[in-house]
């Protein structure tokens, strides 16, 4: 037995699991360090209207450049050639961030013409427009490196990111204010770039430039289309949250108090996401669709004990943390944070699982049609609790939705794992 475990422990360092793990903790918890220095330096209006940019641009950036940058990670993984892997990474790269421009560019006609909540939120929006597009420059980056088992660097390039975020925030927020943040934001990403150059340049260079069919690029497209809509899913429900938030109850104070309430919790989906990341392609290789069912019952387990023990020790200390945190002026949030470490509990526990493991096993438009479904109900359902219970109706709603969904995901799942036959592509 004391064998076996070591020899897992062996298996996992050198697959690079806790470079990820322990990558993602580092990132989280500067993170985290960071919302709080931000939100001691800064105004409670100033943060609200940061909150508010930070949404519209969260929109932009859930589409994760028509997920293409989701998408590499399989087909670069999968390519046959070092030719091939080239030329899915540079389409990626190129229509990807087009597409995240012409986005932003959106967002900034948005601002412009249309009647907003909070008419102060216009010049930080304005700052951030490039945010989007260097975002997706990166993320597609990182995607290429996991792709290729660069585990190592991957945890790295992340931890770099949001450790200059956080340095270059405070500096630049003290300096500058609330802009401050915009341009530290662009000098992370700028240096998280040229720390991957290297490792970018071993792959992609000495390779002959091809083109991809019209073949690859259907199917490429099609898995990318695909999981864009279900990334939406994880990531505009929240968003949607802080939309209805903002425009049904139009309180600046409110939306502070939602969005610290939400900023440990939400946090929750990160360990899962670790495993997931681990694991992901493991179960791509994987040709017994049973074993893959059994394995990802294994995962399933794993995550939501964790997530379990973290959430109750989140819920029972939430007064604690807020107040030391935070400070006396938040109190408010401490009731609607206990909600939400359920809320987010539910996610990371119930569904993240078998949404993430179906594009490793080349099922990816099931994802797209569940995220739709569930976006549009999720919409209705949040806009009448909010409308009836006020703040407390998004939490209700979100945790409804999680918990169907994740059900409705582990039925498919298994259900494709017993049928499974390899496919390459």
């Amino acid at each position: 037995m004391y064998q076996k475990v070591i020899s897992k422990i062996k298996g996992l360092l050198k697959g690079g699991f806790f470079h990820i793990f322990l990558g993602n903790t580092l990132v989280k918890m500067i993170a985290f360090v960071s919302s709080i220095v931000i939100v001691r330096l800064v105004d409670k209006n100033e943060y609200a209207y940061l909150t508010y940019a930070d949404n519209l641009y969260n929109y932009v950036i859930s589409f994760a450049g028509l997920g293409m940058a989701s998408s590499i990670l399989k087909y670069c993984a999968s390519a046959k050639s070092k030719e091939e892997d080239r030329a899915y990474f540079w389409f990626a790269m190129k229509y990807g961030t087009l597409f995240e421009a012409l986005l932003s560019i959106i967002v900034i006609a948005y601002v412009t013409f249309a009647t907003i909540p909070f008419l102060n939120a216009k010049e930080i929006t304005y700052l951030l427009v490039l945010y989007p597009v260097m975002n997706n420059v990166i993320n597609t980056i990182l995607g290429y490196l996991r792709a290729h088992g660069e585990n190592k660097i991957y945890a790295n390039a992340a931890v770099i990111q949001t450790a200059f975020v956080f340095v270059g925030s405070v500096v630049l927020v003290l300096l500058l204010g609330i802009n401050g943040i915009a341009l530290a934001r662009y000098i992370a990403i700028g240096l998280t770039i040229i720390f991957t150059i290297k490792v970018l340049k071993s792959n992609l260079s000495n390779t002959k430039h091809i083109r991809l069919t019209s073949t690859q690029i259907k199917g490429f497209m099609v898995m990318s289309i695909s999981l864009m809509i279900s990334n939406l899913f994880s990531l505009i429900m929240p968003i949607n949250e802080m939309t209805l938030i903002n425009e049904l109850i139009r309180d600046e104070v409110i939306t502070a108090n939602y969005k610290i309430a939400i900023m440990i919790p939400s946090q929750l989906a990160f360990v899962t996401q670790s495993i997931v990341i681990y694991y992901f392609t493991i179960v791509a290789k994987m040709n017994d669709g049973k074993e893959i069912w059994k394995l990802s019952k294994k995962v399933g387990a794993m995550s939501a004990g964790v997530i379990v023990v973290i959430s109750i020790i989140g819920i029972i200390f939430s007064p604690a943390i807020i107040r030391l945190v935070y400070g006396s002026r938040y109190e408010d949030a401490i009731s609607l944070s206990m909600v939400f470490w359920i809320v987010y509990a539910l996610n990371a526990a119930v569904r993240m699982v078998p949404m993430n493991f179906l594009p490793a096993i080349g099922v990816a438009k099931f994802n797209a049609i569940m995220a739709a479904i569930s976006c549009v109900v999720h919409l209705g359902i949040t806009y009448v609790s909010i409308s009836q219970l006020g703040i407390w109706g998004a939490g209700i709603a979100t945790g409804i939705v999680y918990v169907a969904s994740g059900v409705v995901y582990w039925i498919y799942f298994r259900k494709q794992c017993l049928q499974y036959k390899k496919i390459t592509v």
